[in-house]
């Protein structure tokens, strides 16, 4: 067997075997490997692969499910990032319940029934967002498919991506679940943020973050999470630098960084008081009041917090960028084949 023959087996065999339950991988290439051996006594390796059809219909042999919104190219990522969607609301939604009682507790029935409001709401909200995300994404790569090529062929087999190109799938979902259980906080308890301390027996609070203004701060800045939350869910799908990565990064880390001007120097984002209130609020004994009322924050106004947390995002936002546009050229192939 000559190396170009070996190579497009491997492909084939990569293609169908990344697409079927992991517990199931082994013994399918072992399976499939075999088949297109006994089909090569008979059949040419073009007539084989025609035979055998697009990898991705052919995978679908191997699963329980049919037709369903999401199908076997995206279902496992599918289920992997709504477990991580529902815990995450589920537990930024049990933090804030936790945080209004402690703040609220003369009203903790409302705080209770609220919670599992919210948990419904939240639930509901999460699923209908990525189950769409996927479809579309589905979707979109279908129609991509039609236009190029009608008849699946063996020249549509993707290159085995290079060690260098994959993507951690675990690095993936640490930062989902960062952007979600953040996201969830800032919706459900914004509160959690800020200085606390008790006074006359009762748990007292100042914002870091201008509250009254919130319902107008929150959507502009769920924006910018919601672009990162894209740029990680197409690498988890995709898994390997490519164009389409690479794009992707480009356009939401460019998206995050406008986003986040306009929250932190357009928008009152910040409490402008903040000194202010913790040195009105908190009692002598509240070791930070001095602190406050000596101003060793500088005129507090959030001006410069702002400058501080803009530069880290946009420095971050360049090096992932950079990084991306690197290993794409580097090591990356092109998802249809195509160095």
């Amino acid at each position: 067997m000559i190396d170009k023959d070996r190579e497009l087996i491997n492909r084939y065999v990569y293609e169908v075997v990344k697409r079927v339950p992991k517990e199931q991988r082994e013994e399918i290439e072992l399976e499939l490997r075999e088949l297109i051996g006994d089909m090569s006594e008979n059949m040419t390796l073009e007539q084989i692969f025609v035979k055998l059809g697009d990898p991705a219909v052919f995978a679908r042999k191997y699963r329980e499910d049919k037709n369903y919104v999401i199908g076997p190219e995206y279902y496992d990522n599918f289920l992997w990032v709504m477990k991580i969607v529902l815990i995450c609301t589920w537990a930024g939604i049990l933090v804030s319940a936790v945080v209004k009682c402690i703040v609220d507790y003369r009203e903790i029935v409302d705080v209770i029934a609220s919670g599992l409001s919210n948990a419904i709401m939240g639930t509901l909200s999460a699923f209908g967002c990525v189950t769409l995300a996927f479809a579309v994404m589905e979707r979109q790569k279908i129609k991509v498919d039609l236009k190029r090529e009608k008849v699946w062929t063996p020249e549509l087999l993707n290159p085995i991506p290079d060690k260098k190109a994959r993507i951690s799938r675990g690095d993936c979902i640490v930062s989902l679940v960062f952007i979600i259980l953040f996201s969830c906080l800032l919706i459900f308890a914004p509160q959690l943020f800020g200085a606390y301390s008790v006074k006359g027996g009762e748990l007292a609070y100042v914002p870091f973050f201008n509250l009254e203004r919130w319902r107008f701060i929150l959507p502009v800045f769920l924006l910018g999470m919601a672009a990162g939350f894209v740029d990680e869910l197409i690498k988890l799908v995709i898994g390997c630098y490519c164009r389409i990565v690479m794009l992707s990064s480009i356009i939401t880390n460019t998206l995050g960084i406008l986003f986040s001007i306009i929250v932190l120097k357009v928008m009152p984002f910040w409490n402008t008081n903040f000194a202010r209130e913790v040195a009105e609020q908190f009692d002598d004994t509240f070791k930070l009041k001095i602190f406050w009322q000596n101003k060793q924050m500088l005129g507090w106004d959030g001006q410069r917090l702002s400058k501080i947390v803009l530069t880290i995002i946009i420095a971050a936002s360049i090096l992932e960028i950079a990084v991306t546009v690197y290993k794409t050229m580097r090591y990356g192939t092109d998802v249809r084949g195509q160095n």
